[in-house]
């Protein structure tokens, strides 16, 4: 029967018109939202790169974004699939070659989960089978791509995270979407060594912003 149900499903999408590409936007030659030709090239391109404690897959620039736009925000919710494909290697390398205990999605406010309908992170980590532990977001902050400078950004989140998990000792894996500025991440991280001793924080991204790589190796 749900097998039925999803057959259904992905037939009603291509009678809607919502069978093109989120990288290249043509038609879709199969199910998911990313075309065999874009999803061969981007698995060439997805592994695992990172700069100093930043781990990522991909430069955060126009089709990248589109995919985790329409992922998140325009109701392409399958596209976790696809992401998933993409990133499972590199994140289990990660979590092996670093030693994780524990994996911290970046949490969403109340408010934008119920708009979205879902953590798109924490989905994500779902998909791929990754254990996670949660944190709470205690601030229902601007979006980061409305504020254009970074002490705006800062001071959107600051004090906006609250953790209750004792990570003492850990290697923790912070787990997000984009990183452009890096400041959710520093008032994530910022709270996460606030009450724990000898912890050690990695970060895990699809993507990142290429002046935030740029800025750190200056």
């Amino acid at each position: 029967m749900l097998k039925l149900k999803e057959v259904i499903r992905e037939n009603l999408r291509f009678l809607l018109f919502d069978n093109n590409c989120s990288y290249c936007h043509k038609r879709l030659d199969r199910e998911g939202y990313i075309c065999s030709k874009c999803l061969e090239k981007l698995k060439r391109e997805a592994f695992l790169k990172n700069k100093d404690e930043f781990y990522y897959i991909f430069i955060y620039e126009k089709a990248i974004r589109q995919i985790i736009s329409d992922y998140k925000l325009r109701n392409r919710k399958d596209l976790v699939r696809d992401i998933a494909f993409l990133i499972k290697k590199p994140i289990f390398q990660l979590i092996e070659k670093e030693k994780i205990d524990i994996i911290i999605p970046v949490p969403i406010s109340e408010e934008r989960e119920i708009e979205r309908g879902f953590n798109q992170i924490e989905y994500l980590l779902e998909c791929l089978d990754i254990k996670y532990k949660k944190i709470e977001r205690i601030k229902n902050t601007k979006h980061m791509y409305a504020l254009k400078e970074n002490e705006k950004r800062e001071k959107n989140v600051e004090k906006a995270f609250k953790n209750n998990l004792n990570l003492e000792n850990k290697n923790v894996l912070i787990v997000d979407d984009i990183v452009t500025s890096g400041a959710t991440i520093y008032s994530i991280s910022e709270e996460l060594r606030r009450n724990n001793e000898n912890i050690n924080i990695k970060i895990f991204s699809i993507a990142i912003a290429r002046h935030f790589i740029i800025n750190k190796i200056i």
